[in-house]
C-alpha cells in the first residue's frame, strides 16, 4: 500500500511538472505571439503614418518646387514658345485684316516730307511688306506677354519674391520698349526722314525724295525695333546692379565707355548727323543715369541690412 502511495504520488509530482512546462510554453508562446502582433501593428501604423505624411506634403508642396526631368522642362519650354507663336500669328493676322488703314497710317511721314509717292521696287513686294508689317506690329504690340510668358519658364527655380520682383521687371520692360517705339515714332523716325530727305538733299541738283517701299519700311522697323531694344538698357543694367556684377564701382569706371557705345549705336540707327544722334541717344542717357542711381539705392540699403545684422549679432 505505501508502495503504491508513493507510486501515484511520483506521477503527480511529473504530471504537474509537465502541465508546469506546458504552461510556460504556451505562455512564451502566447507572448511571443503578441510582441509579434505588435510590432506588425507598429509597422503598419508606421507606414500608414509615412502614406499620410507624404499625401500632406504632396498637398502642401507648392508646384513651382515639383522636381522636373530634362525632358520635362524641354516639354514645357516647347510649350511656351507655342503659345508665343501662336499669340504672334493672332496678333498678325489681326494686323492683316487692316493692313491699308495701317499702312495710310505709316506712311504719312514720308507723305509729309516728300512730294513723291513711295515706289514698288520688286514684284513680290507690297506681299513681303504686308506680312513684315503685320509680323512686327504684332510682335511690338505682344512684348509684354511675351516677356511673361518667357519670365514663368524661369520662375520655378526662384522664390516667391524674386518671382514677384521679376514680373513687375518684365512688365516694366514692355512698357519701356513701347515707350522707345512711341518716342521714335513721334520723335526721332520724322527728324530722321527730314535728315536723309531734305537737309541731306540740299546739295544735291535733279535728286527728288523718293524710296521704295520695301526701303521704307526695311528703315522703319530697323529704327523704332533698335529703339525699344536699347530702352530695355535700364532694366539690364538693374538686374546686373541687383546681382552684384555691374556695381556702382564698375559704373564708376566704365561710364565713359558706356555713353561712348551709346553714341556709336546711335549713329547706327540714325542720320549721320549729330542732332538726330543727341535726340537718340538723350533719353537713352538718362535712363542709363536713373538706372545707375536705382543700382546705389540698392547697395545702399544692402549696407544697411549688414549694419543692422551686425549689431544683432
Amino acid at each position: 500500500m505505501a508502495t503504491a502511495k508513493r507510486a501515484s504520488a511520483k506521477k503527480t509530482k511529473k504530471t504537474s511538472r509537465t502541465v508546469k512546462k506546458s504552461g510556460g510554453n504556451a505562455g512564451r508562446n502566447s507572448t511571443g505571439r503578441t510582441r509579434r502582433k505588435a510590432k506588425s501593428v507598429q509597422k503598419t501604423g508606421t507606414s500608414a503614418s509615412t502614406s499620410s505624411q507624404s499625401e500632406s506634403f504632396d498637398e502642401d508642396t507648392d508646384p513651382r518646387e515639383k522636381y522636373l526631368t530634362l525632358g520635362d522642362h524641354l516639354e514645357e519650354l516647347r510649350k511656351r514658345l507655342l503659345w508665343i507663336v501662336g499669340i504672334v500669328l493672332l496678333g498678325a493676322a489681326g494686323f492683316g485684316i487692316f493692313s491699308s488703314q495701317i499702312h495710310s497710317i505709316l506712311v504719312q511721314p514720308f507723305g509729309e516730307i516728300s512730294d513723291y509717292p513711295l515706289i514698288m521696287g520688286k514684284v513680290a513686294g507690297p506681299l513681303v511688306v504686308l506680312i513684315k508689317l503685320s509680323l512686327i506690329l504684332s510682335f511690338v504690340t505682344t512684348f509684354p506677354m511675351i516677356l511673361l510668358i518667357m519670365w514663368g519658364f524661369i520662375t520655378p527655380a526662384v522664390s516667391r519674391k524674386t518671382a514677384w520682383i521679376g514680373s513687375l521687371s518684365v512688365l516694366f520692360s514692355g512698357f519701356l520698349f513701347w515707350g522707345g517705339v512711341a518716342f521714335t515714332w513721334f520723335q526721332l523716325f520724322p527728324l530722321s526722314l527730314e535728315m536723309f530727305f531734305k537737309i541731306m538733299l540740299m546739295g544735291l541738283e535733279k535728286t527728288i525724295p523718293q524710296t521704295s517701299i520695301e526701303e521704307y519700311y526695311s528703315f522703319f522697323f530697323m529704327i523704332h525695333m533698335g529703339a525699344g531694344l536699347l530702352f530695355q538698357i535700364p532694366v539690364l543694367l538693374i538686374a546686373l546692379g541687383a546681382a552684384g556684377i555691374l556695381t556702382i564701382e564698375w559704373h564708376k569706371k566704365q561710364w565713359r565707355l558706356f555713353i561712348t557705345g551709346i553714341f556709336i549705336v546711335s549713329a547706327i540707327l540714325t542720320p549721320p548727323d549729330p542732332v538726330t544722334q543727341l535726340v537718340m541717344a538723350g533719353p537713352i542717357i538718362s535712363l542709363y543715369v536713373i538706372s545707375v542711381l536705382v543700382v546705389w539705392l540698392i547697395e545702399r540699403s544692402r549696407r544697411k541690412r549688414g549694419l543692422v545684422d551686425r549689431d544683432l549679432s
